[in-house]
């Protein structure tokens, strides 16, 4: 008998490897990955990029050049900057600006965009927090909520689901993947939208989706494995 492929496989097969963020940073010298590190929980404290000062005096503290440092990980993908690589604007999962489809409230926090689904539900894993996601279905238009209470979740409706997968273009993942790794209220409304853009993916299912989030970025602050998805049987709203 032939086991089910794993989550991590599936998302391999669907051009998102769950170790990506985190290979990419480990080829980067110490101390720009724990610039990184800053960057990613300046954002999720203040729901903004750092300020350039900020990311002064970090550097500064981490013996290292500011600019070389951002170039650095905006080549490796794992944050946004402007035109001339000085500000940044984002560092995935948190989307650029602070703009996108896939709201996220982290309890007791700020209100951040995530760059897809995925990225999303893996926030309150990189983070160890509860968190509500607020989203939409493409294909209808119709709302999808998530949410996360005590490392447990709860999904409106209960038929939600999340296709991950490409475009087929090429360049960043955050422009050939992101952009239709979304959340639907259904899997029929999911397959209608692959089929209507004729995109290479997956469906997965709400519990199998919490999980590539904890897989990819259950990690990325900590370097310790998040704690495998619970359903909910009940969970009230963040606040």
């Amino acid at each position: 008998m032939t086991e089910d492929p794993s989550i991590a496989d599936r998302l391999n097969v669907a051009g998102l490897p769950a170790d990506n963020l985190l290979s990419r940073r480990a080829a980067l010298p110490g101390p720009v990955q724990h610039l990184h590190r800053h960057i990613l929980e300046g954002i999720a404290t203040a729901g903004t990029p750092p300020t350039r000062a900020q990311l002064t005096g970090w550097a500064g503290e981490l013996g290292i050049e500011l600019s070389p440092a951002l170039r650095a990980l905006t080549d490796a993908e794992l944050i946004f900057t402007d035109t001339r690589r000085t500000t940044v604007t984002g560092g995935v999962p948190f989307a650029a600006n602070n703009v996108s489809a896939h709201r996220v409230r982290i309890a007791g926090g700020p209100a951040v965009a995530a760059n897809c689904a995925v990225d999303a539900l893996g926030i309150p894993a990189m983070l160890g927090r509860d968190a509500e996601i607020r989203s939409t279905d493409p294909h209808n238009g119709e709302p999808v909520v998530a949410t996360s209470r005590a490392g447990m979740w709860q999904w409106q409706p209960e038929s939600a689901v999340v296709f991950v997968g490409s475009n087929g273009s090429s360049g960043p993942l955050t422009q050939s993947c992101c952009p239709v790794i979304n959340f639907f209220t259904d899997e029929d409304n999911a397959r209608a939208y692959q089929r209507q853009h004729d995109l290479d993916g997956d469906v997965l299912t709400m519990p199998e989706a919490a999980e590539a989030g904890a897989l990819v970025f259950g990690e990325l602050l900590t370097g310790e494995k998040a704690a495998a998805f619970r359903p909910a049987t009940d969970a009230t709203e963040i606040r």
